[in-house]
């Protein structure tokens, strides 16, 4: 019946505009459900997977310590790895290279009480301006570049200096806020950044022309070239713009225990020899290793004397050293013959950066007393350390 009316139904064009407003509403709302079950779980999903995967793709802090028992007063080090992810990061140099690494130590006595350090440990991250390849000045701090799957080894000489730890037990843990950035800028050699100053101007020079400003700009082109090649091998340090920071990731290394024991008491009758320090230290144990300039044996005259210092040279600290922010223990082993006269030197390290160098000049200019067996001077072989290290001015 509905079929058969259809035939002598009266369109008009107000019918016509209701049927085509009736088509646009039902096509719209099937394409907004389409788009909604289409998006809606993967925003969920993504947001879901970036809460899970954050923290595992940052470094992680593996702490520890040479021994787990120490004497009152005696130095107890601190070794840190840091373990990085699968991405390369662009970090301060403070926060993985230095002892800014440690500055948030915390130490828990045996009944979980914080205990509070003689003073901070603090480490300075100055900022300075540094021209990009656009020629501009940018606000940088000094960067360090963690690569991917890295280890990167950090070592604090004494926590003792900060903590005034009675005899006990303590838990130490050690956490780091690093910072991750998205740029990085090479500081250029100085030659190198004049002789671009000077392409500039020669560029931009309205007199230059042609020929003679190609021929110019080839030829600081060639300087340039030959200033990389000769310091291809210089350390290059990197630098972070400020205004390039990612974001902050929190990072907490595991706990590690230390045991400080008391002190103990000589028995009675007898006194607490007191040994001083240097090569004179008498040791009457004897040693499976050699034996260094400070560990020699000082027998009674009758049979061996140790050779000793007359006078004591320390080496300067190499200026590339300190640059390169390069620190280490020199050993040089040489003979000192009867006349106490050091020869045959040899370093048994590498370090480079003219630290041994800088070792074998001061012991060249030392003077020693020779040994004595039997009352009579000899030829004696001894090893010697000279260590370099980068000392805090802050530091107590």
């Amino acid at each position: 019946m509905i079929f058969s009316d259809i035939a002598y139904l009266k369109i008009t064009p107000k019918f016509l505009l209701f049927c085509l407003l009736l088509s646009v509403a039902t096509l719209a709302g099937c394409l907004g459900g389409m788009q909604t079950t289409a998006t809606q779980p993967e925003t969920d999903e993504t947001a879901s997977t970036a809460e899970t995967e954050a923290p595992t793709a940052l470094a992680e802090l593996q702490l520890s310590t040479p021994k787990t028992n120490y004497a009152t007063k005696e130095a107890i080090p601190l070794e840190l790895n840091i373990q990085n992810g699968k991405f390369d990061l662009l970090v301060p140099f403070f926060s993985v290279a230095t002892k800014g690494a440690f500055t948030q130590i915390t130490v828990n006595d045996a009944n979980g009480q914080i205990v509070n350090p003689k003073h901070p440990i603090t480490q300075e991250n100055p900022q300075k301006y540094v021209t990009g390849n656009d020629g501009k000045s940018v606000r940088c701090i000094q960067g360090f570049e963690l690569k991917a799957s890295a280890n990167q080894e950090l070592k604090f000489k004494d926590i003792q200096r900060y903590y005034l730890l009675q005899p006990g037990t303590y838990t130490v843990t050690l956490s780091i806020e690093l910072e991750v950035y998205k740029e990085s800028i090479t500081e250029e050699h100085p030659e190198i950044r004049e002789l671009k100053q000077d392409m500039a101007r020669i560029q931009n020079d309205p007199n230059l022309q042609g020929a003679a400003k190609q021929d110019a700009l080839s030829y600081y082109q060639e300087q340039i070239k030959f200033i990389q090649e000769r310091h291809k091998d210089a350390v290059k340090d990197i630098y972070l713009p400020v205004k390039s920071l990612r974001g902050k990731a929190p990072l907490t290394s595991n706990s590690i225990t230390v045991t400080v024991e008391p002190e103990t008491e000589p028995p009675a009758g007898q006194t607490q020899s007191e040994t001083p320090s240097g090569i004179n230290k008498p040791d009457t144990v004897p040693r499976k290793k050699p034996l260094g300039l400070e560990d020699i044996i000082a027998r009674t005259a009758s049979e061996w004397v140790a050779p000793k210092y007359k006078t004591k040279m320390d080496p300067e600290y190499p200026q590339s050293a300190k640059e390169a922010k390069k620190e280490g223990t020199v050993v040089l082993q040489f003979t000192i013959d009867e006349n106490g006269t050091p020869k045959d030197i040899v370093a048994l390290t590498n370090f480079g950066f003219g630290l041994e160098a800088a070792a074998i000049e001061a012991l060249k200019k030392s003077t020693f007393h020779p040994a004595m067996k039997d009352g009579k001077p000899i030829s004696n072989q001894v090893k010697i350390p000279y260590e370099f290290a980068i000392v805090d001015d802050n530091a107590p």
